[in-house]
This record gives C-alpha cells, structure tokens and sequence, in this order.
C-alpha cells in the first residue's frame, strides 16, 4: 500500500476545490467503483453537494481512499491520497495536485513503513504480535495514574512531524514550492548538495526531489532516508 500526501497553504484550497480535482480524474477512468462518503454508498455528482460547510472528507473509490482535512492551528490543508495497491503510477495525481494554488510539499510513502515509524503506543505493537523490546521509550508526560510508558519515536528518521504551515516528513520522491523552503529555511543548492538526490525544476516553478525510484519501505535505505532528513529539516 501507498500514500501520497499533499499540503497546501491555508486559503490556497478548500474541499470543494480539491474534490472537483478529484472527481475530474475519477471521470476519467474507463470505469468507477461504487463511491462511499464516510462509508455510506453515494453518486459522484451528489458529492459535491454534500461538502457545503465542511472543512474536511473521506470518500473511497474501490483501491482508492481520499482524505482531507483543514489543520486551522498549523496554517495548512492536508490532502492524502491512498491506494490499496503496491504497484501505482501517482503521475496523473501528482501532476494534478501540485499545480493548484497554494501548494506547498508533496511526498510518497509506504503506508506500512509510515505507520511503525510513527507508532508510540506499545498497544499498537501487542495487538498485532509485534515486538518493541529494545525500543526507546519516554513517559506521555501526564500525571498519575495515567502516566505510561510509550515509544520515543522523535528519534525515527520516517517521523511524521505536524508543523506551521508544513509536514516535517520524507520521501523517496518529494515535490516542494519556494514557500515550503522559506518554512524550513533551507535553500535547494543546500539541499541538492546534503541530500545527495537528483532535483529538478518544472515548469510550473514545483521542485521534484528523488532518492530512489520506489518509496522508502525499510531500513534498507536508512541512509538515504537519514541524508534527506538531515538535509530538510536537522
């Protein structure tokens, strides 16, 4: 399974605009799957009118789920496209979503490797049979009797960090604008030089940033997950 996350400045996109993103390229498919908003069975032209008021959604389209939601306290939109198949060309996603006004970063994941880099709760771990021992851990900071013990995960180069603005996270791919560099106060020559990857600059002014050809899936490629992060945000 992968995700694609996008994130766009706060005022730059509303779910209205983003869905009439979505179902365009939805209506271009030979065939669509029964849609479900929120798990209730819909039409795709009767979504639109369902998002009036709204500040987030969840809609999902057979291997596909689209999830949006307005972080009012972090200055930003996040829009997260996830797919049930290992196998997926993002292109046409990636070329839609990147050229709409205020976009700020985009990145590719595997949602499983995501997941356990980000994972602080040892229930997490025992109800699938997973294993932490060895693990870091710190206390959740809350006072008796709630007070437990938990995964120190700030430490994981996979951290998934909600900032102002912005995510504090990696990819093998990455897509970035001017305003994302001016929020981590980094310039791309910077980046190109610690990061190792190849960047490239489209036309539509968006930087595209690859590490490797597929996505980050294990600790196989800690060291370019560890130069990148280092390079963005350390």
């Amino acid at each position: 399974m992968q995700r694609v996350e996008f994130i766009y400045r706060l005022g730059g996109q509303g779910v209205t605009s983003i869905w009439a993103s979505i179902s365009k390229l939805l209506e271009r498919m030979t065939s669509i799957d029964s849609l479900f908003f929120y798990g209730v069975q819909v039409s795709l032209e009767t979504i639109g009118g369902k998002l009036a008021g709204r500040d987030s959604f969840n809609v999902s389209c057979g291997n596909l789920t689209f999830h949006v939601v307005t972080v009012a306290n972090y200055d930003h939109v996040l829009f997260q496209v996830e797919s049930q198949e290992d196998d997926i060309d993002w292109s046409s996603w990636i070329d839609e979503f990147i050229g709409l006004k205020g976009f700020v970063q985009a990145w590719i994941v595997d949602v499983e490797y995501d997941y356990w880099q980000n994972a602080s709760d040892p229930l997490e771990y025992k109800s699938t049979g997973k294993s932490y021992e060895g693990l870091p851990m710190k206390s959740n900071g809350l006072p008796p009797p709630l007070e437990q013990l938990e995964i120190d995960t700030s430490k994981n180069v996979g951290l998934r960090l909600i900032c102002d603005g912005y995510v504090a996270s990696i990819g093998a791919k990455m897509w970035f604008s001017d305003w994302f560099l001016s929020k981590i106060n980094r310039k791309i020559e910077n980046i190109i030089e610690a990061s190792g990857g190849t960047v490239e600059l489209l036309d539509n002014g968006v930087y595209k940033l690859e590490m490797l050809a597929d996505v980050f899936e294990s600790d196989n490629t800690i060291d370019q997950q560890i130069k990148l992060r280092n390079a963005l945000y350390n």
